[in-house]
């Protein structure tokens, strides 16, 4: 596909300035650390160099998000803005496509914005090819391949956690949009609130993947928009948790879905790790 094949409209062309402006982070510092440290605990089937990386793949799971730091320097890296979410209910039901670029066309071909939209998807699988990649390198003896491999897992750890999180998987990320019925915020506010504030009333021990998270997965694309779809299926819960703390001053009940989506985003993040490993051996 060529450039000529990919006319921005106006209208685009200011939504997409529009996507770049939109808060990159996911889970705050606290949110993506958490979801790593789980991770590593159900990985006990990783090698003991990788498992012994703790605390540098913590620190590595919140590198995408200091990327913006620099983009003044390197504008470029704005275009990668976008890996931290997927809109799911703008995009609806259809297939995704294999790959980041038919993903862009087939987006074009229905009046959307791929950018506007969101490429997590794309991104993690993309990031997943980087560790399958380093993992064999590992394998093989190539010097830096360890380091190679740890940088993947903490770009992919940051990834698998921003797709657990409700508000990178809508339309609805800083305030609800459109018609209302229920009356929820139409406030920004709600995304620091759910993603940092409520994070920091979590006790990273409480951050448990599920069984499964031992399990290398069958499809990876396949386990992440499943990811995805149930993020975005707990909108509406997440919603009504902030009306009722907004209302009642208790959080608890916000506090517990934070819990469980931490969890979710340990488990596909374990999962994706020893699917990498796994499939290196071939």
């Amino acid at each position: 596909m060529t450039r000529s094949d990919m006319p921005v409209s106006g209208g685009l062309a200011i939504l997409l300035l529009l996507t770049l402006s939109r808060a990159a982070a996911g889970w705050g510092l606290e949110g993506h650390v958490s979801v790593t440290r789980g991770a590593l605990a159900a990985s006990d089937g990783l090698p003991p160099w990788f498992r012994a990386a703790g605390d540098g793949l913590a620190e590595l799971s919140n590198a995408p998000d200091r990327w913006r730091e620099v983009e003044k320097g390197a504008p470029a890296l704005a275009a990668r803005r976008p890996d931290h979410f997927f809109d799911l209910d703008v995009w609806g039901a259809e297939p995704l496509p294999p790959e980041r670029w038919a993903y862009v066309a087939r987006a074009a071909r229905r009046r959307l914005s791929a950018p506007a939209v969101g490429f997590l998807p794309f991104a993690i699988g993309e990031e997943y090819g980087v560790l399958l990649s380093a993992f064999r390198d590992v394998r093989t003896g190539r010097p830096g391949a360890r380091e190679g491999a740890l940088a993947a897992a903490g770009v992919l750890a940051h990834l698998a956690g921003d797709a657990a999180v409700p508000l990178h998987a809508t339309r609805h990320h800083h305030g609800w949009v459109g018609p209302n019925p229920e009356g929820f915020t139409r406030t920004g506010e709600i995304h620091a609130w759910f993603e940092s504030t409520l994070v920091a009333r979590v006790e990273p021990a409480e951050v448990r993947a599920a069984p499964e998270a031992a399990r290398a997965l069958g499809d990876v694309a396949d386990a992440v928009q499943a990811l995805l779809a149930d993020s975005l299926a707990q909108v509406p819960r997440l919603y009504r948790l902030e009306r009722e703390s907004r209302r009642t001053g208790d959080d608890a009940g916000a506090r517990e879905l934070v819990r469980e989506r931490l969890a979710a985003g340990a488990t596909l993040l374990a999962r994706l790790w020893r699917t990498a490993w796994v499939r290196s051996r071939g």
